[in-house]
């Protein structure tokens, strides 16, 4: 049995499924390790550290993204040719 593969076209998108929550979740995981008073509960900390980062996090992204997508398709890239 065959797996059913994506276009190229949806490669980018695909990525970042992948990427953003593995780093927002891993980030959140290090940074509540390193600031983990002794004795204290990990995955508590943890959660509270990925309440107070998602939500920015995504916020930032939404107005991010579209910037670095138009200064790339207008002043990187060169022009499609029709």
């Amino acid at each position: 049995m065959t797996m059913k593969k994506f276009d190229r076209k949806y490669q980018y998108p695909l990525m970042m499924s992948m990427v953003l929550p593995t780093m927002l979740l891993g980030m959140s995981g290090i940074m509540a390790f390193r600031n983990l008073p002794v004795g204290a509960d990990f995955f508590s900390a943890w959660g509270g550290a990925i309440a107070q980062v998602v939500p920015p996090a995504l916020l930032l992204l939404a107005v991010v993204a579209p910037i670095v997508r138009l200064f790339v398709t207008k002043v990187l890239l060169k022009p499609e040719q029709a």
